[in-house]
């Protein structure tokens, strides 16, 4: 009874994964969709990146002669 269940389960799971990856395994010229912000041209184009480019945007902003952060996007004062 186990066996039976365990090839089941097994048989269900590699159905399930080559359904979802139908597009990348069976048709050509496909990759693996990006799914960063930082490397996503779709949302590049819609203005939106990634929480660490915005600390990253947000430091080289910083005041040299009080050293606070004087940030306009990410809403410091």
């Amino acid at each position: 009874m186990f066996i039976e269940t365990l090839l089941l389960v097994l048989g269900l799971l590699a159905i399930a994964f080559l359904a979802l990856g139908f597009n990348i395994f069976f048709r050509k010229g496909k990759k693996f969709p990006q799914t960063s912000v930082g490397g996503n041209k779709e949302m590049r184009k819609r203005g939106l990146s990634c929480a660490k480019h915005e600390e990253i945007r947000c430091r080289r902003e910083i005041d040299k002669t009080t050293g606070t952060i004087s940030c306009s996007s990410c809403g410091h004062a």
